[in-house]
């Protein structure tokens, strides 16, 4: 055995020197295998200017001959600003042509550097105009119908695009000015000198993270302009533009009617030398040394709230207190120190990227700012129309710095009763809150995601302390958070405070703002605003009970956008039944002997009053017909009331049944005949 052993351990040995000795005639490219070349036998027959000359006015054409053609690469998605694109140019300088093709592939520089020769073979693909830029791919079907471009798989790459076995050239861009570039050179990489950004863009950075595109503006020395497109998803999107003039090598391409540059990374641009009006990037962004102001001191220049402009030299620093990352506030940010909260209105989207953000701290250099009240709050801003506007993008850099510094924002505790208009833009924190019953369960708003064009509605709810006090949460429909549903707890909430006519409004930031985890005080026994009902289907609440007795309809959702509320609904009208009996009963409710019940209704379409309310203390959740009901007398809207308007019950005493378990029901009784038809609606049902 011990021989076998050793004589196994020797070949083992042998074998492993062959190995390390055979591993050393190869080369270091230990991640590459060999592949052997495919292109020596591809014959070219075409060029890209035959391609694009088979679409002259970019209408979709396939390709049904053996074209093949060649070009050399000018595009990289290494850094992330191109996206499934491949872009060839006829030639590696003084190109003629170039053309986009749509590859379902990432990582296309490892096997497509920029200046690699690629053979194409086009049979099958099509070629059109995208937005007036040349794309080559596969056909694919428009959402709103039509054909367009679409991208070549990845089983088909192989086939189509085979790279040449020569190594990458050089590519020498071709050096044009804001005035000599034209349709030819797009697809073809340019290069413009003696340019710069626009002011508007400095002390920015090249997109926004997460934001599919960002527009900047590459101007010359007299302000003729391009557009450069960045993608938030290149991996310098976080980067500080260069506030300095030089070059830039970018694709030239076009949307529409503007033409745009795309660049492969910021090697790209080398604006390294003064602009043009002498000034360097030491002159810019650079923020002032340090505050000397509140925003007290601010607010101070206009002690009646008129239009003032702040000729003084002063600066201050204060915490973002709410952005507009979760789309409740828009074209504005909240800010405070320990003097108080402030509005700053920036005509600007996405303000959450470019650095003002919720825990971030600004200085701010008020200097030809303007300051005034916008219902009764403070707005720091610019001037519009003889009044308090917003402050430009062209501006904005010039006036906020973003600090290295971050600090949560601490919200200051108030009651409902403590509000006054010294609180004003401040973040507060309300406790031992709870929303109203009848807001309880319904959206903040309304988004109206499903629908294009969008018509979005905001919203007032509600929020009450345990004394009965009361404050509105106002939430946009343009919200992310537009379509949550309010919690039915007790707790707190935090956001802005503000006013409008005179009624103080909070807005949250986002849907953490609320902690309303804890069980309500003076709890209703019953609440059902309706609010998770969905139009135009059957009624399935936990609890309710939907029974239908005679025909075939049943209780419905209802909704109302405008008001954004939610309801039950039932009719008979073209049920195409001669009678309709459908039930909605409601969980059982366990009485005392202060117990009221309350309720809204409304009608529409009136022919006859087909809506009655009972009351059981033996129906066991199933069997409606079994069990055993009384009338209530309730008020109900009917022929006399205003079409849809809700119109309250009253408070209906359940003291006779105390120490029971009663179920409501609310029950109609209609028909598919001229008569009997009448729509009705049930809302806000309450036992407390």
């Amino acid at each position: 055995m011990k021989n076998i052993l050793k004589n196994n351990f020797k070949a083992l040995m042998i074998l492993l020197g062959v190995m390390a000795v055979s591993s050393c005639v190869h080369d270091d490219n230990w991640d590459k295998p060999q592949v052997a070349c495919q292109t020596e036998n591809i014959t070219t027959n075409a060029t890209i200017s035959d391609v694009l000359a088979l679409s002259p006015t970019g209408e979709i054409t396939q390709i049904t001959t053996d074209m093949v053609f060649s070009g050399y690469v000018i595009s990289s998605d290494e850094h992330g600003n191109f996206y499934t694109t491949l872009v060839l140019q006829d030639s590696p300088d003084n190109p003629t042509a170039g053309i986009s093709i749509a590859v379902d592939k990432r990582d296309m520089y490892t096997e497509f550097p920029v200046g690699k020769k690629v053979y194409v073979k086009a049979k099958g693909l099509f070629v059109a105009k995208d937005h007036e830029v040349y794309k080559l791919g596969k056909a694919y079907t428009l959402t709103h119908g039509g054909v367009g471009i679409g991208r070549i798989s990845p089983s088909q790459i192989p086939d189509i695009l085979i790279p040449s076995c020569d190594a990458p050239v050089e590519i020498v861009p071709k050096d044009v000015d804001m005035t000599n570039f034209s349709e030819n050179d797009i697809n073809t990489l340019v290069r413009f000198t003696n340019v710069q950004f626009d002011q508007a863009d400095l002390c920015s950075t090249y997109a926004y993270e997460g934001v599919s595109g960002v527009n900047k503006t590459i101007v010359d020395c007299v302000g003729r302009d391009i557009i450069l497109r960045n993608s938030g998803y290149a991996d310098f999107a976080g980067q500080k533009i260069p506030a300095g003039n030089g070059t830039i090598v970018a694709v030239l391409s076009k949307y529409n009617s503007d033409f745009q540059l795309y660049i492969r990374d910021t090697n790209d641009v080398q604006f390294t030398d003064a602009r043009c009006d002498g000034t360097t990037a030491a002159d810019y962004c650079a923020p002032p040394a340090e505050a000397n102001a509140t925003i007290a001191d601010i607010k101070a220049l206009s002690p009646n709230g008129n239009l003032t402009q702040i000729t003084n030299d002063l600066v201050f620093d204060v915490t973002v207190t709410a952005d507009d990352e979760f789309g409740n506030f828009y074209k504005k940010i909240y800010v405070q120190d320990a003097t108080g909260g402030l509005q700053i209105g920036l005509n600007m989207r996405d303000l959450y990227r470019r650095g003002y953000k919720v825990g971030n701290k600004l200085r701010i250099k008020a200097q030809g700012l303007y300051i005034a009240k916008k219902y009764d709050e403070y707005v720091l801003g610019g001037i519009y129309n003889g009044g308090i506007g917003r402050i430009t993008d062209d501006v904005d850099q010039d006036h906020l710095f973003v600090l290295d510094e971050t600090a949560d924002p601490v919200p200051e505790l108030k009651d409902l009763t403590d509000f006054n208009l010294e609180d004003l833009g401040k973040l507060v924190k309300v406790t031992n809150v709870q929303f109203k019953y009848k807001d309880v369960g319904e959206q903040l708003a309304f988004s109206d995601s499903d629908n294009y064009p969008r018509h979005p509605k905001s919203a007032n709810r509600i929020l009450k302390d345990c004394n009965g006090d009361d404050v509105i949460v106002r939430t946009s429909g343009y919200a992310l958070f537009a379509d949550a549903h309010t919690p039915s707890g007790n707790g707190t909430v935090t956001g802005i405070l503000g006013i409008y006519n005179g009624d103080y409004q909070i807005y949250i930031r986002n849907i953490q703002d609320f902690d309303l985890q804890q069980t309500r005080c003076n709890a209703e026994k019953l609440m059902e605003s309706f609010g998770s009902v969905v139009k135009r289907e059957p009624i399935d609440l936990s609890g309710w009970t939907n029974y239908t007795e005679a025909g075939s309809r049943p209780w419905l959702g209802g909704f109302y956008s405008n008001a954004v509320n939610h309801y039950a609904e039932m009719n008979a009208y073209q049920s195409g039944e001669s009678i309709n009996i459908s039930w909605l009963v409601s969980p059982g409710i366990q009485v005392s002997g202060n117990s009221v019940l309350n309720f809204d209704t409304a009608k529409a379409y009136w022919k006859h009053d087909a809506l009655s309310v009972w009351i059981s203390t033996d129906f066991n959740g199933v069997d409606v017909a079994g069990a055993t009901w009384q009338p209530l007398n309730a008020r109900i809207a009917t022929n006399s009331d205003p079409n849809h308007a809700w119109i309250n019950s009253g408070d209906i005493d359940l003291s006779a049944y105390a120490g029971q378990t009663v179920y409501i029901a609310f029950k109609y009784v209609g028909g598919d005949n001229p008569n009997s038809t009448s729509t009705y609606r049930v809302d806000n049902v309450v036992v407390k």
